[in-house]
């Protein structure tokens, strides 16, 4: 019994420190993250450094960036063991970022490091290999990444095209890896729409925080209009302000549906023939009889 009860405080206490090493390892990910894309935002669009105007869009794409990945790994912050869909885009995110990169910069292997970290210490490593849903795959949230999957791969298609080129072209984009970077932010907010449609543990936050990733990126779009190498111009941005409303609504309606379908009680068959009694015939003859002669005594 002693050597039971030693063996489970020291289980907990490794889990204990397990899970404060988890927290602080995603906040300051999370803080790297904003910080980067803060600093480059502040300079290009507050101070209007020189040089940095050709590159307002790019700059912007990487605040969203800091936005969808930043933010799911704050979310992540309270209670991760129950959201592994959060953890799950993280890992593909951060594979995906990872391998883009390194082909025009071996440093991103790095990337690698933070992402066996962040798996070695996640509370519950098995979820993570877990498919299980909360219910029904979204049809509409499907049918809209599927939507905006087409607007984008064409953009994102010749952006990786143009960083390989301008490589070679000693292209201001193309050597700061904007290109190659925007391409890749593209490719995971058609991820996160993907996984959000899953209804797996964590989906509603990655819902939301896809669409307001989506709507951040139309304003800037639409403030810049063309003319900036990469922006997706006035309509484009008004198209992807719409799409990201209609995320963030698309969670919230079917993550009620979800809640009204978790509370609607299970119906009980009732048997009819157990419910009623059964009447015996004779013994009911035998009262009826009793009864008469009782009265006809009276």
């Amino acid at each position: 019994m002693f050597v039971t009860k030693k063996h489970t405080t020291s289980s907990n206490n490794i889990q204990k420190w397990r899970s404060r090493g988890f927290s602080l390892l995603i906040s300051l990910f999370a803080l790297a993250l904003f910080v980067a894309g803060g600093f480059e935002f502040y300079n290009a669009w507050i101070l209007r450094e020189p040089g940095q105007d050709p590159h307002l869009w790019h700059i912007s794409e990487l605040v969203a960036l800091a936005i969808l990945l930043g933010g799911t790994l704050l979310t992540l912050l309270r209670q991760p063991e129950k959201k592994p869909l959060l953890a799950q885009f993280l890992v593909l995110g951060m594979s995906i970022l990872a391998v883009g990169v390194m082909f025009f910069e071996i440093k991103a292997a790095a990337l690698f490091i933070v992402l066996g970290l962040f798996i070695a210490l996640y509370p519950d490593t098995r979820a993570l290999l877990s498919f299980s849903r909360e219910g029904r795959i979204s049809k509409p949230l499907l049918g809209l990444t599927v939507l905006l999957a087409l607007f984008l791969a064409p953009i994102a298609v010749k952006e990786i095209q143009w960083q390989i080129m301008g490589m070679t072209e000693n292209d201001a984009h193309a050597l700061l890896l904007h290109w190659i970077g925007s391409a890749l932010l593209m490719v995971l907010l058609v991820l996160a729409g993907e996984l959000t449609s899953m209804k797996r543990p964590g989906w509603k936050q990655l819902g939301i925080i896809t669409g307001l990733t989506y709507c951040f990126l139309g304003v800037i779009a639409m403030i810049l209009q063309s003319g900036y190498a990469g922006s997706w111009g006035g309509g484009g941005g008004l198209f992807a302000i719409i799409a990201g409303v209609w995320y963030i609504l698309f969670t919230l309606l079917e993550a009620h549906k979800t809640e009204q379908k978790g509370l609607t009680p299970v119906p009980v068959p009732v048997n009819t023939q157990e419910a009623l009694p059964v009447l015996d015939i004779g013994k009911l003859d035998v009262t009826l009889t009793r009864n008469t002669k009782q009265l006809a005594e009276v």
